[in-house]
Protein backbone atom coordinates (compact mmCIF):
# COMPACT_ATOMS: atom_id res chain seq x y z
CA UNK A 1 0.00 0.00 0.00
CA UNK A 2 1.60 3.15 -1.12
CA UNK A 3 0.39 6.93 0.28
CA UNK A 4 -2.07 7.10 -1.69
CA UNK A 5 -3.56 3.83 -0.54
CA UNK A 6 -3.24 4.87 3.12
CA UNK A 7 -5.09 7.97 2.85
CA UNK A 8 -8.15 6.20 1.15
CA UNK A 9 -8.36 3.55 3.53
CA UNK A 10 -8.41 6.29 6.54
CA UNK A 11 -10.28 8.34 4.67
CA UNK A 12 -13.30 5.47 4.71
CA UNK A 13 -12.21 4.30 8.23
CA UNK A 14 -12.76 7.72 9.72
CA UNK A 15 -15.54 9.12 7.45
CA UNK A 16 -13.10 12.07 6.69
CA UNK A 17 -12.02 13.50 3.26
CA UNK A 18 -9.08 11.94 1.48
CA UNK A 19 -7.31 15.37 1.51
CA UNK A 20 -7.74 15.50 5.53
CA UNK A 21 -6.20 11.96 5.27
CA UNK A 22 -3.50 12.87 3.21
CA UNK A 23 -2.75 16.02 5.89
CA UNK A 24 -3.06 13.38 8.85
CA UNK A 25 -0.47 11.51 7.47
CA UNK A 26 1.82 13.87 6.56
CA UNK A 27 1.59 15.88 9.77
CA UNK A 28 2.20 12.22 11.40
CA UNK A 29 5.70 11.90 9.40
CA UNK A 30 6.37 15.71 10.31
CA UNK A 31 6.23 14.39 14.12
CA UNK A 32 8.12 11.09 13.25
CA UNK A 33 11.03 13.20 11.65
CA UNK A 34 11.04 15.73 14.41
CA UNK A 35 11.33 13.43 16.91
CA UNK A 36 14.13 11.04 15.77
CA UNK A 37 15.92 13.66 14.92
CA UNK A 38 15.92 15.25 18.38
CA UNK A 39 17.04 12.05 19.73
CA UNK A 40 13.44 10.79 21.01
CA UNK A 41 11.57 7.81 19.94
CA UNK A 42 7.68 7.18 19.77
CA UNK A 43 6.09 3.95 21.05
CA UNK A 44 3.23 2.98 20.68
CA UNK A 45 1.89 -0.20 22.47
CA UNK A 46 1.14 -2.99 21.13
CA UNK A 47 2.14 -1.65 17.78
CA UNK A 48 5.54 -0.58 17.86
CA UNK A 49 8.29 1.75 18.50
CA UNK A 50 10.05 4.03 15.88
CA UNK A 51 13.67 4.90 16.96
CA UNK A 52 17.31 6.06 15.90
CA UNK A 53 19.95 3.87 15.49
CA UNK A 54 23.50 4.74 15.37
CA UNK A 55 25.57 2.97 12.78
CA UNK A 56 29.55 3.81 13.62
CA UNK A 57 32.01 4.54 11.61
CA UNK A 58 33.51 2.13 9.27
CA UNK A 59 35.89 1.61 6.45
CA UNK A 60 34.72 0.93 2.93
CA UNK A 61 35.55 0.74 -0.82
CA UNK A 62 34.70 2.53 -3.82
CA UNK A 63 33.37 0.56 -5.91
CA UNK A 64 34.43 1.55 -9.14
CA UNK A 65 38.02 2.20 -8.30
CA UNK A 66 38.44 0.27 -5.38
CA UNK A 67 39.85 2.68 -3.30
CA UNK A 68 39.52 2.44 0.63
CA UNK A 69 37.61 4.97 2.17
CA UNK A 70 36.27 5.71 5.64
CA UNK A 71 32.64 6.26 5.67
CA UNK A 72 31.18 8.52 8.79
CA UNK A 73 28.84 7.72 11.61
CA UNK A 74 25.93 8.59 10.73
CA UNK A 75 21.78 7.47 12.18
CA UNK A 76 19.56 5.42 10.78
CA UNK A 77 15.67 4.81 11.29
CA UNK A 78 14.42 1.80 12.96
CA UNK A 79 11.15 0.11 13.81
CA UNK A 80 10.59 -2.47 16.59
CA UNK A 81 7.44 -4.20 16.28
CA UNK A 82 5.27 -4.28 19.45
CA UNK A 83 3.91 -7.88 21.08
CA UNK A 84 0.13 -6.76 19.37
CA UNK A 85 1.30 -6.50 15.86
CA UNK A 86 4.09 -9.70 16.16
CA UNK A 87 0.67 -11.82 17.90
CA UNK A 88 -1.87 -10.58 14.83
CA UNK A 89 0.18 -11.45 12.65
CA UNK A 90 1.39 -15.07 13.32
CA UNK A 91 -2.21 -15.82 14.63
CA UNK A 92 -3.57 -18.96 12.63
CA UNK A 93 -6.07 -18.62 9.61
CA UNK A 94 -8.69 -20.61 10.96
Amino acid sequence: MNRQGLASALASELDVSKSDALKFIQTFEQIVCSTLSEGGDISLPGFGRFYRNRHGARLGRNPSTGEPLTLPARYVPAFSPGKGLKQFLNQDDS
